[in-house]
């Protein structure tokens, strides 16, 4: 039998358009004592940008790589690149078309191989993109894209995207070569991304961020129904990330106080409600200088969109909890407990400490308060309190370092001297040091004329400095019937979102942002939390199966799961080509169990040439 390959150009008509196009396809001809036969082996698509010579160099090259032959005289880097992945693409195809399933292990297949000729190539990742695609397997995400009018093709990016930011966080840029050259996620999708675009990327994106709110919708209740649980408590907190460059085609980015200290960057916020088991329900992006208690009451009102969602008890830390967002809480019906940014109204205790936490080093206390819908908690932290302490130290320490200098200069040539002036600096180290300014006492001795300073004093005041920074904060609740200690425990899960957030910009590449438009930037923080939908779901079901492992110890665990290709030449002078994926080891093995999956991925396939 001989065997020829060659490319041939096809004119076709779009159905839809009905313009007449190209379509180019790699064809293998055979000749048999029946004749030649022929037949297609790859579509290489619209354009391959070569002319008919370069074609027939590249179906020759294509041949000699799948058939394992030797040249010395290699083609134009063009062309080979080009070969390599035309050959790559054509062996994944035709294994899976040629793959047998073997009703039992136990039936043998041998054959007689040249072991000199054995060689590994094309290894991808595999093991993380299993879990998640199981995960989305169970919530019957591609089902519902198709629902929200997503094409096969558009299903496949759209799961391929958000699966890789929760792998691979990156730019879309960085993804694109991710999935292209790096993962195996193609073969779980059956989707061939080498024969994407970039520009597919940034379209569903777009497309994405268009059904966000049905997405929300579908994925918080889907959770929910799956798992079987109920949200009574809701935990909602913003932050923001910041983006490089000017972002002037973005009216949401703007310049605020931005926690990483970036604040010569635009700003955008992104806000988040989180229920008492990590899982997102609703998300919002604002702008980077908005104030988070004017986020509160447009985040409550969403929720009333969901109508099996109760109506539940919400914690929010001190920059939220505002007296006029408490009042607004009151007046809907809400309960709330929340870290108080007002003063209690005594510090007087109506019970003894309650010590709480697994390590015992907090302890919580009622105080008595005067309004009967509120409730006031004193919690003390022995952990807070050494931190307090060796912070009040150094900030008296870096203070009085500063008066000291200033005490100094009054004595020395050519410096500040003037009485005025004086007091003006004494003012904006008081500002400098504002954290502890307040518990001393400062004074400028003026000399005789009052025109010029002579001497600065300064003492603590020791019954202010002992009330600031004492490891102490105060919860405000109008929960009632329930303890200190059940108060502060639900209080606690307010780490979750904490945690969502920090995982979100450390793990899920959430900043810097370095898209322009509103629109791209709000595609890519929407990409983030739909990855988090996923990884939640993961970390849910091991911390019920007891395996406490955040996601970055669970996607490195699975990173040595690979997908390979074997290549051996047989003693029929064929090349024999096996794809196969690598056994799962003891922590691994463990993982699929507690979250129910079968270890096998995908199977082994074979073809040869």
């Amino acid at each position: 039998m001989i065997r020829v390959m060659f490319i041939r150009k096809t004119k076709k008509l779009d159905p839809k358009t009905k313009k007449p196009y190209y379509n180019f396809q790699l064809i293998e001809s055979i000749r048999t004592e029946r004749g030649p036969r022929q037949r297609i082996l790859l579509n290489l698509g619209a354009d391959v940008g070569l002319d008919p010579q370069e074609c027939k160099l590249l179906a020759n090259r294509i041949e000699m790589i799948v058939t394992g032959e030797e040249t010395f005289l290699l083609p134009s880097e063009k062309i080979e690149n080009l070969a390599q992945k035309y050959a790559s693409r054509l062996i994944r195809n035709l294994s899976a078309k040629t793959e047998k399933a073997s009703p039992t292990k136990s039936v043998p297949d041998l054959q007689t191989i040249d072991l000199q000729s054995i060689s590994h190539k094309e290894a991808r990742t595999i093991g993380a993109e299993h879990l998640l695609t199981n995960v989305a397997s169970d919530l019957k995400l591609s089902n519902y894209f198709k629902r929200l009018g997503l094409t096969p093709r558009e299903v496949a990016l759209a799961l391929g995207t958000i699966i890789a930011r929760a792998i691979y966080p990156a730019s879309e840029r960085a993804t694109f070569m991710w999935l292209q050259n790096n993962s195996a996620l193609g073969e779980l999708l059956h989707f061939d991304f080498t024969a994407t675009s970039l520009k597919k990327l940034y379209k569903i994106s777009d497309l994405l961020l268009e059904n966000k709110e049905e997405l929300e919708n579908y994925l918080s209740t889907k959770q929910r129904s799956f798992h079987g649980i109920n949200s009574t408590m809701i935990l909602y907190d913003l932050t923001n990330t910041y983006m490089e460059g000017r972002a002037e085609m973005n009216h949401k980015a703007k310049h605020g106080l931005s926690k990483e200290k970036r604040t010569d960057c635009p700003l955008v916020t992104l806000g988040l409600v989180v229920d008492e088991h990590g899982f997102p329900i609703r998300s919002r992006i604002l702008e980077g200088n908005i104030s988070e208690a004017k986020t509160l009451q447009e985040a409550v009102e969403i929720l009333n969109d969901s109508e099996d969602l109760i109506k539940p008890t919400l914690v929010m830390d001190a920059g939220i909890a505002t007296e006029e967002n408490l009042l607004w809480l009151k007046e809907h019906g809400y309960h709330y407990i929340v870290c108080a940014r007002q003063n209690p109204p005594t510090k007087e205790r109506t019970e003894e400490y309650t010590l709480v936490g697994s390590d015992s080093q907090v302890k919580v206390a009622r105080l008595h308060t005067e309004e009967p819908q509120d409730q006031w908690l004193v919690c003390h932290s022995s952990a807070k309190e050494k931190t307090a302490s060796s912070m009040k130290t150094l900030f008296q320490q870096r203070l009085e370092e500063d008066l000291i200098k200033l005490h100094q200069n009054l004595s020395r040539p050519r410096r500040r001297k003037k009485y005025d002036k004086v007091l003006e600096r004494i003012g904006r180290i008081r500002q400098k040091h504002k954290k502890i300014s307040g518990c001393y006492k400062i004074e400028v001795v003026p000399s005789s004329d009052q025109k010029t300073a002579v001497a600065i004093e300064w003492s603590p005041i020791p019954k202010k400095l002992n009330e600031r920074l004492v490891g102490e904060y105060y919860l405000r609740t109008n929960l009632n019937g329930k303890s200190a200690k059940d108060l502060w425990y639900i209080y606690n899960t307010l780490r979750r979102i904490e945690d969502s957030f920090r995982f979100m910009k450390s793990s899920l590449g959430m900043r810097p942002i370095y898209h322009q438009k509103a629109k791209r930037v709000d595609g890519h923080l929407w990409i983030t939390i739909l990855a988090y939908y996923l990884i939640q779901d993961i970390v849910y079901r091991l911390r019920k199966s007891g395996i406490k492992l955040c996601w970055p110890s669970v996607r490195t665990l699975m990173s040595s799961r690979m997908r390979v290709t074997t290549q051996v030449r047989t003693n029929q002078d064929k090349m024999l080509y096996i794809r196969s994926t690598t056994d799962p080891e003891g922590e691994q093995q463990e993982i699929y169990d507690a979250l129910d999956l079968p270890s096998q991925i995908l199977g082994t396939r074979k073809t040869s040439f």
